[in-house]
């Protein structure tokens, strides 16, 4: 599996002014943001997305049916994407790090280091549903339609919260009392929770891909 990761490498080291490009705009845009939450969020998502790109640049010019010609399984490729997308939003965070101190320091600014922690960590779990969500979506219909099809269900998610919010308020039911209560819910348990549910999903993620890999027609 050594040799997947340096030729993921290889490939993401093309993008290397890609990379640079976006520290460059989130240390820019992270200058006058109020909440710190956004350099986060949009350094994983970029970074976890570039990650799918590579499954793209595998299956151009039947790059795919190459790779398996060689000691390399299904399950293996497949479980290198799944922890290559993991690392990469590790590094995401790490940098992201360094730039909201760094930004912080900079501004004369002080950072609650309990909070961010908290902010890092819920996003990780979001990163590892985002990569259990998506994975097996690039696998099936490549770049493009994975594309469309994440910006429909980023559509369908506002739509159902925008027709829940007036679900909600025509029902009567109290929004601010039930957010109260999941705020009152200890952090260690939401946390647990999250990484067991995100887990969970990860795992059923996989044996999706690497279902759809098997019958993948190179």
């Amino acid at each position: 599996m050594k040799g997947l990761y340096v030729k993921d490498l290889q490939l993401l080291a093309k993008q290397k002014l890609f990379f640079l490009a976006i520290i460059f705009l989130t240390v820019m845009n992270s200058y006058n943001l109020e909440s710190l939450a956004i350099v986060p969020a949009l350094m994983l998502f970029f970074f976890v997305t570039l990650i799918f790109t590579t499954v793209t640049y595998d299956e151009m010019n039947h790059g795919l049916a190459f790779l398996f010609t060689l000691p390399i399984s299904r399950k293996k490729y497949a479980l290198q994407k799944y922890s290559l997308a993991l690392i990469s939003s590790i590094l995401a965070l790490v940098i992201s790090v360094v730039i909201v101190f760094s930004m912080t320091g900079i501004q004369g600014k002080t950072v609650n280091l309990e909070e961010f922690g908290l902010t890092l960590a819920s996003l990780f779990i979001v990163g590892v549903f985002y990569i259990s969500l998506m994975m097996p979506v690039y696998f099936k219909f490549g770049e493009q339609k994975s594309r469309m099809i994440m910006i429909l269900l980023m559509a369908v998610i506002f739509f159902c919260a925008y027709l829940g919010k007036s679900v909600i308020a025509r029902l009567g039911i109290d929004l601010h009392a039930i957010l109260q209560r999941i705020s009152d819910t200890p952090l260690w348990l939401m946390l647990t929770g999250g990484v067991v549910a995100g887990g969970v999903v990860g795992v059923l993620s996989y044996l999706l891909s690497l279902k759809i890999l098997e019958k993948k027609e190179l």
